[in-house]
């Protein structure tokens, strides 16, 4: 092996050191700002739950600022995630399956999603900057599948953009509730009870299959 590719391993192998360093650090910052709250929260909390020297902190982020940041701006959602299998949704069950699972975001990813939340969509320069791209882009991706579903016929005919917008608002202020209004752990059970709850509103709105009586004259 030449020197250069020996400069090269270890240059790579610092980077991934560096990079797995990073992670640690931002989910430790994502667990302090979701209990606390960005503003309330220290870098010294913040290098204590990484366990590391607070001093070190600072060769990975310049600043409790920076990484808000890259929190917001790394962050994938549990829809991200799932709108990459979304080719694969070809009937009504499996779309309530992927509402549902979207909903239900695995344990790691809460902090991320609360701190997100609380503080990204809480601050229009954060938000304009690191979100609201974002969000368009998932609705109009969003948008392709209900386009699909109708087309295929296993959903009523409806406004793809429309309902993409009126689905992600949901999951929006589906999360938003319980991070912003009522921050007490639930229980799982109550979660799901929440999670199917939701799905049945999204589904079936508040009328349900009933017609509005005519009017008597």
């Amino acid at each position: 092996m030449t020197d250069d590719q020996n400069h090269q391993d270890s240059f790579s192998r610092r980077e991934r050191r560096v990079g797995r360093r990073q992670e640690e650090i931002l989910q430790a910052a994502a667990s302090v700002f979701a209990s606390k709250g960005y503003a309330a929260a220290t870098t010294r909390e913040i290098a204590a739950a990484a366990d590391i020297a607070e001093g070190s902190l600072y060769n990975y982020f310049s600043s409790k600022r920076d990484i808000l940041v890259a929190i917001i701006s790394r962050s994938p959602s549990p829809v991200d995630r799932l709108l990459a299998d979304t080719e694969h949704l070809t009937d009504r069950d499996q779309f309530v399956r992927f509402i549902e699972q979207a909903l239900m975001a695995p344990a790691p990813e809460q902090p991320w999603m609360r701190t997100i939340i609380k503080e990204a969509w809480a601050d229009d320069e954060l938000f304009r900057q690191y979100q609201a791209g974002h969000i368009e882009e998932l609705t109009s991706r969003l948008a392709h599948v209900i386009g699909s579903g109708v087309k295929a016929g296993w959903l009523r005919p409806l406004d793809p953009n429309v309902t993409a917008a009126a689905v992600i608002a949901l999951l929006m202020a589906f999360m938003m509730h319980p991070m912003r209004v009522c921050p007490a752990v639930e229980t799982p059970e109550a979660r799901i009870q929440r999670v199917r709850s939701a799905i049945d509103i999204l589904l079936y709105g508040l009328m349900g299959n009933q017609s509005p009586e005519p009017e008597k004259e």
